[in-house]
């Protein structure tokens, strides 16, 4: 068994709730409490794991066995990622960070780190799966994003979406974490992707970066 499922949770009661709907498979309850971004949390989640597939759950996700054994199958075949309820249950290799970088750390108080990371995928030709296929319990979020408005913010100056092309004008952060050597996975190709219609038209677009424009910048 090379995989694990991480249920993110600071709510006890759902987490439990989530653990029950996999029964005996192999997952784990990650507290985000007091977390600044997801994507921390996830980055998080990532280097703690002694395994090389992760499946990242959300505490309101109610998967089934056979959801997880589809993200597994996907993944073999080559998808880069595959989400059962877009961001809210979705599964991917180390192999996938270590070709395009771990979550953008920037997108503080939550929110954008999901459109941000599809951006990532198109831009490195890497296949990505999303649906809504599995339940999900409908609760408000624990994020201020709303409040705050800092994701968008920072979206807004990370890419700049124009007519037909979506521009990188920041580069990712380098950060100081360790999973080891790339283990040469190969990735389907991005024109393969099936994504739900507020993605679907990422397709047509053309990705390009700001003149000079290093993929990859220092953190601060």
């Amino acid at each position: 068994m090379d995989y694990e499922i991480i249920i993110i949770s600071n709510r006890p009661h759902l987490s439990q709730e989530a653990q029950l709907c996999l029964k005996s498979l192999n997952s784990r309850v990650f507290d985000g409490t007091n977390y600044p971004s997801f994507s921390k949390i996830v980055n998080d989640c990532i280097t703690s794991s002694e395994y090389e597939t992760i499946i990242i759950c959300n505490d309101k996700a109610r998967p089934t066995p056979k959801a997880v054994e589809k993200i597994l199958v996907m993944l073999k075949e080559g998808w880069g990622m595959v989400a059962l309820y877009r961001f809210g249950f979705f599964g991917f290799k180390k192999d996938l960070i270590r070709k395009i970088g771990f979550f953008d750390e920037r997108y503080i108080g939550g929110g954008y780190e999901d459109v941000d990371f599809v951006r990532r995928l198109k831009e490195a030709n890497i296949g990505y799966y999303e649906s809504e296929e599995i339940n999900y319990i409908y609760l408000p979020t624990s994020w201020n994003y709303e409040k705050t408005n800092f994701a968008r913010i920072q979206y807004f100056k990370k890419w700049k979406e124009e007519g037909h092309f979506i521009t990188r004008q920041l580069a990712e952060e380098d950060y100081d974490y360790d999973i080891g050597p790339f283990q040469n996975s190969n990735f389907i190709e991005y024109e393969k992707s099936v994504l739900l219609p507020f993605n679907g038209n990422i397709k047509e677009f053309i990705m390009r970066r700001s003149p000079g424009l290093c993929l990859v910048a220092t953190k601060n």
